[in-house]
């Protein structure tokens, strides 16, 4: 059995954070078994970050490793029916969600004041209250100096959500009509996609990213279609 351990849901969607999300998302489409665990502190984690799964008693770390895991030690290939142009698409706009789109979407929640205001009562719930600022401090600080390494920091807000503009309507243009990223039927990208876009459109919170995020119709369609698909039941 797997079990996996994320963050519980929060601001109506399944997982607060877009790699638990994108995770729990691929075992649904893979139709595999597995149960939770839900956690609060990601230096539970073996990596020191969330989520990570066991696998017969083995604590495995990191979506990407964990899902190419999972395809071998199950021996199947949720890309299958892709080409390798497909193949290709697939693991540039997995790339654009990962490590483009959510350290954007990490930003307007946890160092822009309007999305702070919302998250940290919420993502601090298992800090006892007294040290709740603190704490957040703390993790500003972190995740500030994470932002800043990748050189997001070096811009200004008004150029992040032209960042944020650029990923989105790439991530439009590659869905263009398709139900799915994968076509037909939903690939290894659309885990990650939905992943980040339920967190921008689905989500209750409210930041400019998105408000961005939801004036996109057939990103929305596509939330709504994945929604229905995957996480009816």
């Amino acid at each position: 059995m797997i079990t996996l351990f994320q963050f519980p849901p929060a601001f109506n969607v399944p997982n607060v954070s877009p790699f638990c999300l994108k995770l729990e998302t691929f075992l649904r489409l893979a139709g595999l078994e597995y149960q939770i665990k839900h956690v609060m502190d990601p230096r539970k984690g073996p990596k020191g970050k969330l989520p990570f799964i066991t696998l017969d008693g083995k604590a495995v770390a990191d979506t990407a490793i964990i899902m190419r895991t999972l395809q071998q030690y199950y021996e199947f290939d949720l890309d299958a029916g892709l080409d390798a142009r497909g193949r290709g698409w697939a693991v540039s706009i997995t790339r654009l969600c990962d490590e483009h789109l959510v350290p954007l979407l990490v930003y307007f929640r946890w160092l822009d004041e309007q999305g702070f205001r919302q998250v940290k009562d919420v993502m601090l719930r298992g800090v006892p209250a007294p040290l709740r600022p603190a704490v957040g401090v703390m993790l500003q600080r972190k995740i500030r100096g994470d932002l800043k390494g990748r050189g997001l920091l070096r811009h200004s807000r008004e150029e992040l959500l032209g960042f944020a503009r650029d990923d989105l309507e790439a991530l439009d243009g590659m869905l263009g009509d398709l139900p799915y990223f994968g076509g037909a039927q939903p690939c290894s990208a659309d885990a990650a996609t939905y992943g980040v876009l339920a967190n921008l459109i689905l989500s209750t919170l409210e930041t400019p990213l998105n408000d961005m995020a939801r004036s996109y119709e057939r990103l929305v369609a596509y939330c709504d279609r994945m929604q229905a698909r995957v996480w009816a039941s």
